[in-house]
């Protein structure tokens, strides 16, 4: 929703909070953060 909702308005930047999963939950649950850094085709800062 997030990447679609960008592209659709021709957003440029996206900001993104990171809750710091540790290593084994984040491997096995993924994301949401490092998913849209991944496929977002604009240019997206995650902080913590």
């Amino acid at each position: 929703v997030i990447i679609e909702y960008a592209e659709q308005h021709d957003i440029d930047m996206i900001v993104i909070g990171s809750r710091g999963l540790g290593d084994l939950k984040g491997m096995l649950l993924g994301s949401v953060s490092h998913k849209v850094a991944h496929l977002a085709e604009c240019s997206c800062i995650t902080v913590k």
